[in-house]
């Protein structure tokens, strides 16, 4: 397969994870300053309640009930939104990092593979740890997928050199550029595999989390009491 069928496959499942990855962030940014914004008016709520509850001589205790229930409500959308945040972020997290520790043991193995290639540069495999951030993890994966893709590249054409060589000096070795292209198409498979896994988990996860967005907008109860 040749690199221009590559990048044509792969532009069929990434558009671009930084721009993904980046509205995913923004969303969570924008669950925590809801979050925050109803704290801080929960706080406002007490702080109300405290003052007219401690008018002890007007005896204002049944002037808070609504205030007390507006509270709660209002403590309740914390916990959910808070909750939220907390079931997405673990699953992305989860996820890409056991995605991404998969991806730097399949760069590994084509750079052992691709060793003898000497038009290959080496580079610093990415290697993503437990508690990194998504967007580090992200930043992980894409720096092993350029890495892979290089390495491709270099293969394809380190095979066309080759096997040019051994035609031209009539050297009779008639299987090398089939054996050579197995080679290449194993890894180049096992590449688009992880390709598509990382672009299709990172799509999800963006998606549900304009959902979410969307849900903070919309939110009839959160503008009443706010």
């Amino acid at each position: 397969m040749s690199m221009s069928n590559i990048n044509r496959r792969e532009s069929e499942y990434t558009l671009s994870y930084e721009e993904k990855i980046n509205t995913l962030n923004e969303n969570i940014k924008k669950i925590d300053q809801n979050v925050s914004d109803l704290m801080t008016k929960s706080n406002e709520i007490k702080m109300k309640i405290d003052m007219l509850v401690n008018k002890v001589n007007l005896k204002l205790e049944n002037s808070t009930q609504l205030l007390q229930f507006q509270q709660s409500i209002i403590i309740n959308e914390i916990n959910y939104f808070k909750n939220l945040k907390s079931i997405l972020l673990m699953n992305v997290n989860n996820q890409l990092y056991d995605l991404s520790e998969n991806i730097s043991f399949l760069t590994m193995s084509v750079v052992n593979i691709y060793k003898d290639i000497s038009s290959n540069e080496k580079r610093q495999i990415a290697m993503t740890h437990k508690h990194d951030s998504f967007i580090k993890i992200v930043s992980d994966i894409n720096a092993n997928f350029d890495y892979i893709k290089e390495m491709l590249a270099n293969f394809q054409k380190y095979n066309q050199e080759l096997t040019k060589e051994m035609t031209d000096g009539n050297f009779h070795c008639k299987t090398l550029q089939k054996d050579m292209e197995n080679i290449y198409n194993h890894i180049n498979t096992e590449y688009l595999k992880y390709v598509h896994n990382a672009s299709q988990r990172i799509e999800y996860y963006v998606e549900f989390s304009n959902k979410i967005s969307e849900q903070l907008d919309s939110t009839k109860i959160s503008e009443f009491y706010k």
